[in-house]
């Protein structure tokens, strides 16, 4: 019997209760959306003691040991320390007010909620804050310990430009501080680093002039050793089984395939679970392994085992066995725990047997 198929996870896993932070997860199940501005400004009064870190690794190592004993390869921390994956990246550089928030509508109209605004040039001259999270994660997990970050892109469309006005000279500057924490990362020794652009499914033009260029910026002097992904999906709705929400259009994968497979890092990640790609798109990735979305983020129904095999069998019959990771379509963040646990099990249990 061949090896099983490698597994791993995006991002968000649900928090434990005991955390002293909110989420934007939090949000969506407590009122319905994503958004509410109240998380935002609720992380911006808080104020970390040194007991509150000791919960930070308390829920890294829980959420941690809950992948790696469903099966999980390659954890991430859950994300436990943000309250959204973009914003923790933009508190630590300068340029951002996180005090007056501007009001923006989002993601083709998707949704609309009030932002951080870029006020002043974007900079990154502090010490980075990802080897401490890395670190404390790490520490605490018997398995390598993916890490991620928000990319250029995505972290533009997730605060509001009063500044700039020119796109591509904020996404060169957003990507260099985002190379910093990167490199920050190989330095702590980090073996998978994550670039999140889901951006990309939704603004292909901008992706194609210059989204492009900033994943090899954040990249660049990674050494060859780094497993460097990046990862676009399609979009989180406003609540769990929210069938109406306007998710961004699949065929954004193909459009963009050709280009990607191309650039200088390691891995793709995209979601099928959701949206059941014509699998043709696989053939476009001739070089890149590609990190396939197996279950459902977003949707309370439990894949079975066969489905989820039945369509990894699909996925072989157009790309080599070495360069198919299975994982989630997204973070795990919305679910409940015991959703996020029986959708990684049945995940797992497929990867396994396939």
């Amino acid at each position: 019997m061949p090896d099983k198929l490698p597994t791993t996870v995006i991002g968000s896993f649900p928090k434990p209760d005991y955390l002293p932070i909110r989420d934007w997860f939090d949000s969506a199940r407590d009122r319905g959306t994503m958004n509410a501005p109240e998380v935002t400004q609720g992380y911006s009064a808080y104020s970390m003691s040194d007991s509150d870190e000791a919960l930070f690794v308390r829920a890294a190592e829980e959420v941690i040991a809950l992948q790696v004993d469903a099966g999980i390869d390659v954890p991430t921390d859950g994300e436990v320390r943000r309250e959204n994956y973009i914003h923790y990246h933009c508190r630590h550089v300068t340029g951002f007010d996180f005090v007056d928030l501007e009001h923006r509508v989002l993601r083709d109209g998707a949704y609309e909620t009030d932002l951080p605004a870029i006020r002043d040039d974007v900079s990154h001259d502090g010490a980075p804050y990802s080897p401490r999270d890395f670190k404390a994660s790490q520490s605490v997990s018997r398995k390598p310990v993916k890490f991620t970050l928000p990319g250029p892109l995505t972290i533009m469309d997730t605060t509001a430009d009063c500044h700039y006005h020119d796109r591509p000279r904020l996404a060169r500057d957003l990507a260099a501080t985002v190379n910093r924490e990167i490199l920050a990362l190989v330095d702590a020794g980090c073996q998978f680093i994550q670039l999140d652009e889901p951006l990309f499914a939704r603004q292909v033009e901008d992706a194609m002039e210059f989204g492009l260029e900033g994943i090899e910026r954040c990249f660049h002097k990674v050494p060859s050793h780094v497993t460097r992904a990046v990862h676009i999906c399609c979009g989180y709705p406003d609540h769990l089984d929210d069938e109406d929400y306007k998710k961004a259009d699949p065929s954004s994968y193909h459009r963009l395939a050709g280009e990607m497979d191309g650039l200088a890092f390691d891995q793709v990640s995209i979601e099928d679970a959701h949206c059941c790609n014509d699998l043709a798109l696989l053939d476009l990735f001739a070089a890149k392994q590609v990190i396939f979305g197996s279950v459902a983020v977003a949707r309370s129904r439990i894949e079975s085992i066969e489905e989820v095999m039945t369509r990894l069998r699909q996925a072989l019959e157009h790309i080599d066995r070495d360069r198919l990771v299975v994982a989630p379509d997204c973070g795990l963040g919305m679910l409940t725990r015991e959703l996020a646990i029986a959708k990684l099990k049945v995940m797992c249990a497929a990867a396994a047997e396939v």
